[in-house]
């Protein structure tokens, strides 16, 4: 009877190790267009690819400008902290987010942003208002809307200038 209890717990276990366990980031997984700047120079010295979050990265027009562009899940190599890399086409370059790297979150400024653990991209479309938040944002392009699983969530979005944070939820 023993062994029947302790085999099921053991393999439930074993499943939850494996399903939190990152995944290994395959590098022609990488789109074309952003692989040498995610391979060479400051940015592959500074940072890499981190893969505890599925997908590693997300494709949206960010800045609206009708271009595809990427966001990545990445790592501080000096520090571990985690973050965000955007690569807008129109600038062929890539914008840090957190990862050593401040970013305005409601009223505080976060340098890593390893409390979040899901994402997704949403749409250019309408943002209902957020809790207790202040009027919601005109989306320019395609937003990446983050959280943390059964808590709050926020989006990250082009304001024209730079990325900034509309909180959603708690």
């Amino acid at each position: 009877m023993r062994r029947f209890w302790k085999t099921p717990a053991a393999l439930i276990v074993l499943l939850l190790t494996a399903c939190s366990v990152a995944q290994e980031i395959e590098i022609e997984n990488v789109p074309d267009e952003v692989l040498n700047d995610i391979q060479l120079g400051a940015f592959a010295r500074a940072y890499a690819l981190n893969g505890s979050m599925n997908p590693f990265y997300l494709r949206g027009d960010f800045d609206g400008d009708g271009k595809p562009d990427y966001a990545f899940w990445i790592k501080a190599r000096s520090t571990g902290a985690v973050g965000i890399a955007i690569w807008l086409a129109a600038k062929k370059s890539l914008i840090i987010l957190g990862a050593g790297h401040a970013l305005r979150v409601g009223s505080t400024s976060e340098t890593k942003l390893d409390f979040l653990n899901t994402w997704k991209v949403f749409g250019k479309e309408p943002v209902e208002r957020g809790v207790g938040a202040a009027h919601p944002p005109r989306l320019l392009g395609d937003a990446i809307l983050v959280g943390k699983r059964e808590s709050a969530s926020g989006l990250i979005y082009w304001n024209g200038k730079e990325f900034a944070w509309y909180q959603q939820g708690d």
